[in-house]
């Protein structure tokens, strides 16, 4: 039973009780859309049958309002009728009989705004004969119930749609689509919001979580026919995930239909997470006083898309308004107008806080901050506090000069949610900047801060293979933790949490030296976006600075270079997410050389050879074990298994040390009796932790077992 049919079934009568449990079928909190549109001063007709016991209708009104509604029979039928609200919960109720029968609800009091509907039905008891009624409905502004303070929040403006409006997400392909729609009251549709206080309706979760999987999925966000708001809707189709091993991209279409007339249609691919491509698609469609929709085809919208500047600002050469501290500034985003640009001095080392709240509207707000060389430097889509409010909270400043602030929304030119914003810039929230003056300078320095309350885990791993962090802060070669920030989620003394990792003056080792940031834990009661800089110097001069925006669970890998003169250079830098996909092996599968089962190969892992690839023939249904050990205690080994079509099917980097022969080490790599999946050519990419990215080196040994 639905927790609507439930309030029906408590608040009834003992004489409707079985008719409220019968219409909870139909509640309205599952947006039965068959309901007929009450006027204001108007009837409509209809007929109940055996074969038809009840009808349902809707209708809107405004706050405190008072409803009438009159109900006729023909051939003295006895019928009843029931008023609830859009959850559900039942207002008023009457019933009809006699020769003919008339039945009236005089001044219903609706307090709050919205939809609310009525049943009609056979009395509990009555004979269900075939008859006819009318009803009609009369609609009054209460002025006993007005508020006695006026709300400050400005709702859409309605118009009478009596087709409804449609959105459907069709695609082709065993994946999980997900269809999002927010209107523009800033209520949203999708899998997990199926109900809105104005009508809306979503649908079935077509191939939701791969568990039932259709040939033609489609999902749907409705609205009932009735008084709906006009402005802008957002669409949001997200590629939630593969199911039956799906790969590649999925052509998806969305139709818009308003007022019973085809609006639009949209059509695009997306493309899941890891690979090549899109995974979230950003469109919109507005609908107008006079009832007609205009739909704008929008784009792919990834999450680097907020590390990017909108459409048509151009640093240095777009105007901006200036911002003061303490000085909010309010303005409006709409699709004609999706951002404005403030600027504001600053010096080196100012920490400053940055608020954009939404103050009317759907508007879901995002904000960049970019420094005086026209780059984004710091970014928030949602602060965090289940509102769509953006916040910056105690940022770093990093050079003196001219700083932008762009206030824009989720989607930017491509999005849908428009409203009045007001933006505040403030100095630090507690009043603390970041001091570096007292940290201790050595031949090399390894310094990580960021500004949220999230555990950022900084391991720094020398020639020799061994690894300084919070569990081992001394290392025999000299490496020393000095400061670490929000270890096990336990706030930083400073405002600025920071890992500092030195090795002190005369312990400068030539050699190559790996660093991991690792996005341990979100910390504290929900996660902030985290932006963190990491600063690498050799003695004295500086090898990289780079800002990252990592998600929770990544890890960002770099490695640098001291050359036995004393200078060093800087490796690649990236994300592990995408495994074997960081490497550029394609070309080298051509003529990968063949490993035999139970036959060991070896090989070494250099700064110039990353990876080393192997071929062999597998049988659908085989089982195999690929092992590879260190031979020297400087390499940390990894180890993938690519089938036939070139997809990723197994790999590790640590492996289980009841799998390992007795003398590996626990940074040796085994992938176990894994089964193959089809027949064909299968590869071994034989790497190191962190792929092109890592820093260790050394001689490896690898086996393959086929049983």
């Amino acid at each position: 039973m639905s927790l609507a049919s439930e309030k029906l079934r408590i608040v009834c009568a003992a004489s409707l009780c079985a008719l409220a449990l019968m219409l909870g079928a139909v509640t309205p909190a599952l947006g039965q859309a068959a309901s007929r549109i009450l006027l204001p001063g108007g009837a409509l007709s209809d007929t109940m049958t055996a074969e038809k016991p009840a009808a349902t209708f809707a209708f809107d009104a405004g706050a405190n309002s008072l409803a009438s509604l009159f109900l006729n029979t023909a051939r003295g039928a006895a019928l009843s009728m029931l008023v609830s609200d859009i959850n559900g919960e039942l207002l008023a109720q009457a019933s009809a009989s006699g020769e003919p029968a008339a039945a009236a609800l005089d001044n219903v009091p609706l307090v709050a705004g919205g939809r609310y509907f009525v049943f009609v039905s056979y009395a509990p008891g009555a004979p269900a004969q075939d008859t006819s009624f009318d009803i009609s409905l009369r609609l009054e502004t209460s002025i006993a119930a007005a508020p006695a303070e006026a709300s400050t929040e400005e709702l859409p403006d309605l118009v009478m749609l009596v087709g409804g409006i449609e959105v459907e997400l069709s695609w082709l392909g065993a994946a999980d689509l997900n269809l999002e729609v927010r209107d523009p009251s800033g209520q949203n549709l999708h899998w997990n919001s199926r109900a809105t206080d104005n009508g809306g309706s979503f649908g079935f979760d077509a191939n939701g979580l791969c568990q039932v999987l259709e040939d033609s999925p489609a999902e749907t966000a409705s609205w009932q026919p009735g008084f709906l708001p006009t402005g802008s809707y957002e669409i949001i189709v997200y590629y939630e995930g593969a199911c039956d091993g799906l790969t590649g991209s999925v052509a998806f279409a969305v139709d818009v239909t308003v007022n019973g007339q085809p609006s639009g249609r949209i059509e695009n691919t997306l493309t899941p997470v890891g690979q090549t491509g899109q995974n979230v698609y950003v469109a919109r469609f507005e609908v107008g006083a006079d009832g007609g929709a205009t739909v704008s085809a929008g784009g792919a919208y990834p999450a680097s898309s907020l590390t990017e500047l909108p459409d048509g600002f151009q640093p240095g050469a777009s105007a901006a308004t200036p911002i003061l501290q303490e000085l909010p500034i309010v303005n409006t985003i709409s699709n004609a107008q999706p951002f404005h640009a403030y600027t504001f001095s600053a010096n080196a080392d100012d920490i400053i806080s940055v608020e954009m709240q939404t103050t009317a509207d759907n508007l879901d707000t995002l904000l960049q901050i970019l420094d005086p060389a026209g780059n984004i430097v710091y970014f928030n889509d949602d602060a965090g506090d289940g509102s769509t409010n953006s916040s910056i909270s105690n940022a770093r400043l990093y050079s003196s000069g001219t700083y932008t602030l762009i206030a824009t929304r989720y989607g930017k030119e491509l999005g849908g949610t428009e409203g009045q914003f007001q933006l505040s810039l403030t100095g630090s929230t507690n009043g603390a900047a970041l001091q570096l003056g007292d940290l201790p300078q050595g031949d090399i320095e390894v310094l990580l801060y960021w500004s949220t309350s999230a555990d950022l885990q900084l391991v720094v791993r020398d020639p020799s293979g061994e690894s300084i962090y919070d569990d081992n802060p001394v290392s025999v070669s000299g490496g020393i933790l000095q400061s670490v920030g929000n270890a096990n989620c336990v706030p930083a003394t400073s405002a600025v949490p920071l890992s500092y990792v030195y090795f002190p003056s005369g312990s400068l080792r030539p050699g190559t030296y790996e660093v991991d940031v690792w996005y341990q834990n979100t910390c504290a009661d929900f996660p902030l976006p985290v932006d963190f800089t990491l600063l690498i110097e050799v003695g004295g001069q500086q090898v990289m600075q780079t800002r990252q925006f990592p998600q929770p669970g990544q890890h960002y890998v770099t490695s640098f270079t001291v050359q036995p003169g004393g200078s060093a250079l800087a490796g690649e830098a990236g994300y592990l997410d995408a495994g074997s996909g960081t490497l550029d092996y394609t070309d080298a599968l051509a003529g990968a050389p063949p490993i035999t089962s139970g036959l060991p190969v070896n090989g070494i892992i250099s700064g110039a050879n990353t990876f080393d690839i192997y071929s062999f023939q597998g049988n659908a249904g085989e089982t195999v074990t690929i092992q590879m050990t260190a031979a020297t205690p400087t390499l940390d080994t990894n180890v993938y298994l690519i089938s036939p079509s070139g997809q990723e099917i197994a790999a590790n980097d640590d492996g289980n040390p009841l799998d390992l022969a007795a003398e590996a080490r626990k940074t040796d790599s085994v992938i176990n009796s894994v089964i193959l999946p089809s027949s064909g050519a299968y590869a071994i990419i034989a790497t190191r932790y962190g792929n092109q990215y890592g820093g260790t080196l050394g001689v490896y040994e690898l086996m393959l077992q086929q049983n």
